[in-house]
C-alpha cells in the first residue's frame, strides 16, 4: 500500500505535466553531454560536485566502462523544450562543479516531460559530493562503486529507486533526504557505510533497506516524517536501536531481538539484545506524525 500511494502520486505529477504540455509536442531531439577525466585534471580537481537538476523526464542511470569519461548523459528531449545543458566550474578551492539540467519553462505552458535522461558513471577516484534535485521524475539510480562522500536527494512528486549495489569506495560521510509527495526506495544502504543520514518526508512513501558492508562504528539516521508511509529493513549484523517521538503514528518493530524499553501514546524505545555486542551499531531517531512506521530485522 505504501508503494502504491507513493508510485500514485508520482505518476500523477508525471500524468498532469504530460497533460498541460501536450499541446507542445514535437519531434524529439537528443543531446550528449559529457564530463572526462581529463577535464578533471586539467582543473587541478581535489574534489567534485556534481549535481543533477532534472524536471519532468525519466532517469535511467548505471555503471559506465568507458575509462575516459567520468559522466556521461544521453538526453532525448522535446524540441519545444528549452535545451538540456552542462554547466562546468572550477573553484578557488579545488572543487570541479558539473551542474546538468533538463531546463524548463513554466508549467504548464511548456514542460520537456518527454525528457529521457540515460546516464553512465565510469570508475574514478576523486571525492564526489553528488546532488539529485527532481521534480516530476521517475528514476532509476544505481551507484554503487562511486567515491561518494555526500549524497543529497531533493524530490518533488518523484517516483525514485537508489541501488548501491556494490560498496561505495570510501565511506560516506552525510546522506540529507527531502521530499514532498514522492516515493523513494533506496536498497544496500550499509554498502555507503554512511556516517549520518537524515530524511525529511511530507506525503511521501519510503522503503528503505540499510543491509549492506558496514565497517565497525556507529551510524546515525534521523527522520523526521509529516503523513509518511516508512517501511524499513535494518540488518542482523548491526546492533539497532530505534527512538520514536510520535503523535498519531504506530511503530511497530518486527525480526529478531527486539527488546521494549519504552512504549507510549508518544514516544517509543526500541534496542536490539546484541546492541552492545556489535561492532557496528545503528541509531534512529524519529519525529513523526500522522504517518505509518514498519522495521523489520532480518
Amino acid at each position: 500500500m505504501k508503494k502504491v500511494f507513493g508510485l500514485f502520486l508520482a505518476v500523477l505529477f508525471f500524468t498532469l505535466s504530460i497533460a498541460g504540455s501536450s499541446a507542445y509536442a514535437d519531434e524529439l531531439m537528443q543531446k550528449t553531454l559529457v564530463v572526462t577525466k581529463q577535464d578533471l585534471a586539467n582543473a587541478g580537481a581535489t574534489s567534485f560536485r556534481l549535481l543533477f537538476e532534472i524536471g519532468g523526464a525519466t532517469v535511467n542511470l548505471v555503471k559506465g566502462t568507458d575509462e575516459n569519461i567520468v559522466v556521461q548523459a544521453v538526453v532525448s528531449y522535446s524540441e519545444n523544450s528549452l535545451e538540456p545543458s552542462l554547466s562546468l566550474i572550477t573553484n578557488s578551492n579545488g572543487q570541479y562543479t558539473a551542474n546538468f539540467m533538463s531546463g524548463y519553462l513554466i508549467w504548464p505552458q511548456h514542460f520537456p516531460v518527454t525528457h529521457e535522461w540515460n546516464i553512465t558513471i565510469s570508475n574514478y577516484t576523486t571525492d564526489t559530493d553528488l546532488n539529485f534535485a527532481l521534480g516530476g521524475v521517475m528514476a532509476d539510480v544505481d551507484l554503487g562503486g562511486m567515491p561518494l562522500r555526500n549524497l543529497a536527494l531533493e524530490l518533488g512528486g518523484v517516483g525514485m529507486s537508489v541501488d548501491f549495489s556494490t560498496p561505495t569506495t570510501r565511506s560516506v560521510e552525510n546522506i540529507v533526504v527531502g521530499t514532498g509527495g514522492a516515493y523513494l526506495a533506496m536498497l544496500n544502504i550499509g554498502n555507503t557505510n554512511v556516517g549520518k543520514l537524515s530524511l525529511s518526508g511530507g506525503g511521501s512513501a519510503f522503503d528503505l533497506d540499510f543491509h549492506g558492508a558496514y565497517s565497525a562504528g556507529n551510524h546515525d539516521v534521523f527522520m523526521m516524517l509529516a503523513a509518511d508511509n516508512l517501511n524499513a529493513t535494518v540488518p542482523l549484523s548491526a546492533g539497532e536501536q530505534v527512538k520514536a517521538f510520535t503523535a498519531i503514528t504506530p511503530v511497530v518493530v518486527t525480526g529478531e531481538g527486539w527488546e521494549t524499553i519504552a512504549r507510549n501514546l508518544l514516544y517509543k524505545n526500541y534496542i536490539t539484545d546484541d546492541y552492545e555486542s556489535q561492532s557496528a551499531t545503528i541509531d534512529l531517531a524519529i519525529e513523526a506524525a500522522a504517518s505509518n512506521i514498519i522495521i523489520d530485522r532480518n
